[in-house]
C-alpha cells in the first residue's frame, strides 16, 4: 500500500466493528445475572459487585492496551483478547462458587474486554483521520448493535434451549471465533502513511483549552478530577441500568419476576436499551459539533434526570419503555461526549492515554450504581422495590448538572479574561 492509498482501510473497519459488536456484550449481565440468581439465590450480593469489578478490571486493562497495541500491532492484541474473553465466557458456564465466577467473568474476561475495546477502537480511526467521527460513529454503533442482536438470543433462544450455563458456554465459543476471525483483518497503518488527499494539520492544532498534556500533567489539573467526578456521577444512571435492567422490568412489571414472560422480556428491554444508546451516540455526535462539549453533557444529564423520575414511577409497559428508551439515549450521548470534552480541555497528541485515564470514571460510576440498587432496594415495597434506588440516582445526576455549570462558567471567564 503507498502513502497515500485508501485501499484496504474499509476492511479494516469492517474487522474492528465485528471485534466491537460481540466484544461490548457486558450489556447482556443484567439478563445473564438474573438467570444465576434463579439457580443460586444466595448470589445476590456477589453479582452485584462483580459487574462493577470487572468495569475496574477492564477500564485499567484498558489504558495499557492502547500501549501494547503501538507495539506489538492491534492483530495480536486482539487475538489475546479473544482467548480471554471467549474462554472467560465458556468458563462461567461451569461455575458452582461465587469466587469461580469472580475470577473467569470479573477478572480473565475483563482483561479481554480491555485489551480488544480500545485497540479495534483506535485502529479503525487510525485509518480514517479524514473521518474521525465517521469512523468512531460506526464502530460505536457497532458496539451498541451487538448488545441488542445478542441479548433476546440469549433470553429467548439459547437459555430456554440450554439453560444458562449451556448459553454461557455456547457465547464463550462464540465470542473466541469471531472475535478471533476479525483480528487476522486488523492492522496499522504504516508509519508516514495519510488518507488520499488528506493533509495533515499544523503544529500545535493538537493543544486543548489547558494545553496538550501528558497523562501525568493532565492528572495533575485540578479540571481532571472535576470532569472524572462529574464522569463517575453522570454515568451512574445508564450502569445502573446495564447490570440491573431485566430485573428491574421483572419487578416493576410482572406480579411473578420469576416467570417466562418476565425472563423473555429481560432480553427485549435490553435491545430497547442498547437501540436507544446507539440513537444516542449517533445523535450527539452530530450535536456535539453545534453547540459544543460541555452543553451536549448538561442535555445528556437532564434528559438522564427526566427519564429517572418517569422510571421511578413506571409500573406499565409503555411508561417502562418511555423511560428506559431516555436512559439509554442519554447513556449513549455521554459515552459520545467524554472523548471529545477529554481531548478538548487536554489536547489530542495523548487522547488515547488520556482517556484511557478518564473512563476509570466510568468504571466508578459501577461502585455507586451498584450499591444504590443493594442498599436503597426493598423487596417489601412490591412493583416500587427499586424506587428509592432511582432516587438516589435522581440526586447524583443532579450533582454532576452542578459541577458541569460549574466546569461551563469556569471556562466562560476564562475565555474572558
Amino acid at each position: 500500500m503507498n502513502e497515500t492509498s485508501n485501499k484496504g482501510r474499509g476492511t479494516v473497519l469492517a474487522a474492528a466493528c465485528v471485534t466491537m459488536f460481540f466484544i461490548s456484550s457486558i450489556a447482556l449481565y443484567s439478563v445473564v445475572s438474573k438467570n444465576l440468581l434463579a439457580v443460586y439465590p444466595d448470589w445476590s450480593s456477589a453479582l452485584t459487585w462483580a459487574f462493577p469489578v470487572f468495569q475496574t478490571v477492564m477500564a485499567v486493562t484498558g489504558i495499557f492496551a492502547g500501549r501494547i497495541s503501538d507495539k506489538i500491532g492491534p492483530r495480536n492484541i486482539v487475538i489475546a483478547a479473544a482467548v480471554c474473553y471467549g474462554l472467560g465466557w465458556f468458563m462461567c458456564g461451569t461455575v458452582t462458587e461465587p469466587w469461580q465466577f469472580y475470577l473467569w467473568f470479573s477478572l480473565v474476561a475483563a482483561i479481554g474486554n480491555g485489551l480488544g475495546y480500545n485497540p479495534a477502537l483506535t485502529t479503525g480511526q487510525k485509518w480514517f483521520i479524514d473521518k474521525k467521527g465517521l469512523a468512531s460513529g460506526i464502530t460505536l454503533a457497532a458496539s451498541t448493535a451487538g448488545p441488542a442482536v445478542l441479548s433476546p438470543v440469549l433470553a429467548s433462544l439459547l437459555i430456554p434451549a440450554l439453560g444458562i450455563f449451556g448459553a454461557l458456554k455456547a457465547l464463550g465459543v462464540i465470542f473466541l471465533v469471531t472475535i478471533l476471525g476479525s483480528a487476522l483483518f486488523l492492522k496499522a497503518p504504516e508509519k508516514g502513511w495519510l488518507p488520499e488527499g488528506y493533509v495533515a494539520p499544523a503544529a500545535g492544532a493538537h493543544a486543548g483549552t489547558f494545553g496538550d498534556l501528558t497523562p501525568g500533567e493532565m492528572v495533575r489539573t485540578p479540571r481532571f478530577w472535576v470532569l472524572i467526578v462529574t464522569f463517575a456521577f453522570a454515568a451512574t444512571a445508564g450502569t445502573l441500568l446495564v447490570g440491573k435492567v431485566a430485573s428491574i422490568a421483572a419487578v416493576q412489571l410482572f406480579a411473578d419476576p420469576a416467570s417466562a414472560a418476565a425472563v423473555a422480556l429481560g432480553g427485549v428491554v435490553v435491545s430497547v436499551n442498547t437501540c436507544a444508546n446507539l440513537v444516542g451516540r449517533l445523535s450527539f455526535g452530530q450535536i456535539i459539533d453545534k453547540i459544543g462539549a460541555y452543553k451536549s453533557l448538561l442535555i445528556s444529564l437532564i434528559v438522564t434526570i427526566v427519564a429517572l423520575v418517569i422510571m421511578s414511577m413506571s409500573f406499565t409497559q409503555v411508561m417502562f419503555f418511555v423511560a428506559l428508551a431516555l436512559l439509554g439515549f442519554s447513556f449513549g450521548a455521554l459515552l459520545v461526549i467524554y472523548p471529545p470534552l477529554t481531548g478538548g480541555a487536554f489536547g489530542t497528541s495523548n487522547l488515547g492515554v488520556n482517556y484511557g485515564i478518564m473512563f476509570l470514571g466510568y468504571a466508578a460510576s459501577t461502585w455507586i450504581s451498584q450499591p444504590i440498587t443493594a442498599v436503597l432496594y426493598h423487596a417489601e415495597a412490591g412493583s416500587a422495590a427499586y424506587q428509592q434506588s432511582f432516587y438516589g440516582a435522581i440526586v447524583i445526576a443532579a450533582i454532576a448538572v452542578v459541577l458541569t455549570v460549574y466546569m461551563m462558567v469556569s471556562d466562560g471567564k476564562k475565555k474572558t479574561a
